[in-house]
């Protein structure tokens, strides 16, 4: 795909420079020129068809049983086909496309690929199908009249650039080398967009190789520098698109969506220096699941990662906006709580976090309790690794005596810490506990 890129930006720049040397009526720049732009066609076609099916894959990932399946299809054209089912609930736009052939295939991929959406050529109905199968199924079908962006269409209509598309069930080897080719008395280009499910998207796109008159019209120099700013923004649109997809996987928890450990720490820190010149206070809360590791010795992992899903947003939904919420490890999420200061606002939060998670059945009929453990910034610490210590033998309290929350104490001696910890045989996340510290319930 960098290539592809790579090559877009290449053709644009040929382009370009071949629509300037036109202007100054070279002819045998202008079958030059006439390459560039047929070779510029269909690379806009195929990013074109790439932004599209990257479009519904987003969709498809992030729709739920909630969402009308028409206003999905709206937002592809009319001729686009949706199915949302979630349990027993199933809503289609027209044809059931979870009966389709195609369906299982990419359902199967799907569900590798832990309800990521994928994407497979349905050959039958000559269009493209994407399944992601997660908490709820969603099935778009893209006949390939939508492959093709309304702007793409109309730029290669209106200055006389025919295309075609072509969706086959077998995907091609290996891809050529993107060029142009005389075919009847036509400059001819054809590329094929693998799709990872199985298949291909053939494009093809040409122009009359005449030179005479039409080639040297200001509308055609008008319609090459179009192409060639089309095609520039579409390359750089999916270059920015991978740079977010790697920034959100730096930051990001794949399983849960949370932000990850990294990124935490980093949060925390940034408030920690903006507390000690504001003065303000913070909580930092550690939360253990309790019994996951059964949950998953039992009803095995990936019912385990169903779990730790629902846990995420549930812990989303029980705080504020402007909390944080991070997956530490395994079983173990972190909260920050600007602004959190006494007792009382602690309690409330540990006790409305706990009633979140196990007021009704996580998964399925599998419920599932937690152990909070919480510090307060700058009481029980001043810095990220002393909040998170103090935290967690709190939260470690909290499981031993089998309440939901506990708050830390402030540290007493480092001695009549260890001979607690040595009694106990608490070594606590990464051996990252303290060295001393007491708790008590809030």
């Amino acid at each position: 795909m960098r290539l592809v890129r790579l090559g877009a930006l290449f053709g644009s720049v040929v382009l370009l420079v071949a629509t300037s040397v036109s202007m100054v009526n070279k002819r045998s720049e202008l079958r030059a020129e006439q390459d560039a732009r047929v070779v510029a066609a269909a690379l806009i076609a195929e990013q074109s068809v790439e932004a599209t099916l990257l479009r519904a894959e987003a969709v498809a990932e992030t729709a739920s049983v909630a969402l009308d399946p028409s206003k999905i299809a709206a937002s592809f054209g009319d001729i686009t086909s949706v199915c949302v089912r979630s349990g027993t609930s199933e809503q289609c736009t027209g044809v059931d496309l979870l009966a389709v052939a195609a369906f299982g295939v990419a359902a199967e991929k799907s569900v590798e690929l832990g309800g990521r959406a994928v994407a497979v050529v349905d050959a039958p109905s000559d269009s493209a199908l994407v399944v992601a199968r997660g908490d709820s199924t969603v099935a778009i079908q893209l006949p390939m009249e939508a492959l093709i962006g309304s702007t793409a269409s109309a730029l290669m209509e209106e200055y006389g650039t025919e295309l075609v598309v072509e969706l086959v069930a077998d995907a091609p080897p290996s891809t050529p080398e993107l060029d142009s080719i005389g075919i009847d008395g036509r400059r001819v280009a054809a590329t094929a967009i693998n799709v990872p499910g199985g298949g291909a998207i053939v494009v093809t796109t040409s122009v009359s190789d005449d030179v005479g008159l039409v080639g040297d019209s200001l509308l055609l120099y008008a319609a090459l520098l179009a192409l060639g700013t089309v095609l520039v923004g579409l390359a750089g649109w999916t270059f920015l698109m991978d740079r977010r997809s790697l920034e959100r996987r730096a930051t990001t928890d794949e399983l849960t969506g949370l932000v990850n450990r990294h990124e935490f720490e980093r949060h925390t820190m940034e408030m920690l220096q903006d507390a000690s010149r504001t003065g303000a206070g913070a909580c930092m809360m550690l939360i253990d699941l309790n019994g996951f590791k059964q949950i998953n010795d039992t009803l095995g992992h990936q019912f385990g990662d169903l779990v730790l899903r629902a846990a995420a947003q549930r812990l989303r939904e029980a705080v504020r906006d402007t909390d944080i919420v991070g997956r530490w490890g395994g079983d173990e999420f972190v909260i920050l709580l600007p602004g959190i200061e006494d007792g009382t606002a602690v309690r409330n939060s540990a006790e409305r976090i706990g009633t979140c998670l196990s007021s009704t059945p996580i998964v399925g009929d599998v419920s599932i309790s937690a152990a909070v453990g919480a510090a307060l910034y700058p009481r029980h610490g001043a810095t990220l690794d002393d909040l998170i210590r103090a935290a967690d033998v709190a939260m470690y309290g909290a499981k031993s005596s089998g309440v939901t929350h506990r708050l830390a104490d402030v540290m007493t001696t480092e001695m009549a810490m260890e001979a607690q910890m040595s009694a106990s045989g608490y070594a606590g996340p990464d051996r990252r506990r303290p060295s001393g510290d007491a708790t008590r319930d809030f």
